[in-house]
């Protein structure tokens, strides 16, 4: 048996809302014994948790509230004592550095090159790139050129790469590192885990739901178009729209749909991801919606979109260009341009239950086929085994 550090300061268990893809992978990985050192703090909620997974060793990390020297802050204190955590380990054979934010990986590189271990990148974000898109850094001040420059050593330095979409070959060629070099694992989910026991109609009962109703689930952010989402609806009032997560803009768009009178829009708390199979099921359609950045046409792979399509809801998006390696449009529901939420909205809304029952049947087609945990496990497995044979 092998033994993986993971360095991901935002990883979390499965009872808990937001991204689990690291331990949705490395549970499924055979002959690997993974330890994934994550931040006691979940980034989308900020709330301190635990977790009884030995699988995961967390850290104590400061909250990021107060701007971006208190998220540089928790960034430095979650890579020092993550880059401790593995160098002390007694058996490594491999370190696994994830991106956002670029300390992690950075204290993984370090401590592989002290123990003279592989080190494997993934990439799940272009920073700073990423950043810049958002309005949030200036292209060509010093702190883009310190990251770019950081992000650069790192892609260079790393044994392997793994990104999550496609799309991206022509950043990684300017930083040296053809398409060859990349492998791409993309976010996907199981279907098997959106199996559900009750009805529809228990389930609608159980999560207080009626009427058509339209879901999002996840990270309230800058990036996550939830304006759009409240454009849309303001614009189809005959549906309901239930928005389940947290985060920093949370606040301000639900102040909004209180001053517009929005009332068929319902703002939820985080569901744990292995709850979110009922909510999911007692709804009709699953949104996926990004603010207009360039970025995101590179290409795109959003965990809440395959979470919809393994559920059988058909799915709206907004991100046509970002998602043409997943799905374009009439697959399994709309997608289109940056202000056409509400246009595929509609056309969902008028189809017959017939026609969005075939779209959300062929949504868990394409996620059993091409966007399964336990295919991109297969191939996760296969690329640390040629790191560690190397």
């Amino acid at each position: 048996m092998k033994h993986v550090a993971v360095l991901n300061q935002f990883a979390l268990p499965r009872t808990q809302s937001g991204g689990t893809r690291h331990i949705d992978l490395f549970s499924r990985l055979e002959g690997w014994t993974p330890l994934i050192i994550a931040g006691h703090r979940n980034h989308y909620t900020q709330q301190v948790f635990e977790t009884q997974d030995q699988r995961f060793r967390l850290v104590r990390v400061p909250g990021q509230q107060g701007g971006g020297v208190a998220r540089f802050l928790g960034w430095l204190a979650y890579s020092f004592q993550a880059f401790f955590l593995t160098v002390s380990r007694r058996r490594l054979d491999l370190v696994y550095g994830s991106s956002p934010h670029l300390l992690a990986p950075l204290a993984g590189l370090a401590a592989a090159r002290l123990r003279r271990v592989p080190f494997v990148l993934e990439i799940r974000d272009l920073w700073p790139e990423s950043i810049v898109a958002a309005g949030k850094m200036s292209r060509g001040g010093l702190v883009f050129r310190a990251m770019s420059a950081l992000e650069k050593l790192l892609v260079t330095s790393a044994d392997r790469i793994v990104v999550v979409t496609p799309g991206w070959e022509d950043h990684f060629a300017q930083l040296g590192t053809p398409a060859s070099g990349l492998t791409v694992i993309t976010n996907g989910t199981e279907p098997g885990d959106f199996v559900v026991a009750q009805t529809r109609d228990e389930l609608r009962l159980a999560h207080g739901i009626s009427g058509f109703t339209a879901v999002f689930a996840g990270a309230h952010g800058p990036k996550d178009g939830l304006e759009l989402i409240l454009d849309a609806a303001a614009a189809l009032p005959e549906i309901n729209f239930i928005l389940v997560g947290a985060g920093p803009t949370k606040e301000q768009v639900r102040a909004r749909a209180r001053r517009e009178n929005l009332t068929n829009v319902d703002f939820r708390e985080p569901v744990a991801k292995r709850d979110l199979a009922g909510l999911l099921g007692a709804c009709d359609v699953g949104v996926h919606a990004v603010s207009p950045m360039a970025v995101f046409d590179k290409g795109m792979s959003p965990n809440k979109l395959f979470d919809y399509m393994a559920s059988g809801l058909p799915v709206v998006s907004n991100a046509e260009r970002g998602l043409r390696e997943v799905i374009v449009d009439g697959d399994c529901g709309h997608v289109g341009g940056s202000d056409s939420l509400e246009v595929c909205l509609a056309k969902v809304y008028s189809a017959t239950p017939a026609q969005r029952t075939q779209w959300g049947e062929r949504g868990r087609v394409i996620i059993r086929e091409r966007f399964s945990r336990h295919a991109a496990a297969l191939q996760l497995a296969a690329v640390l085994g040629s790191s560690s044979n190397a």
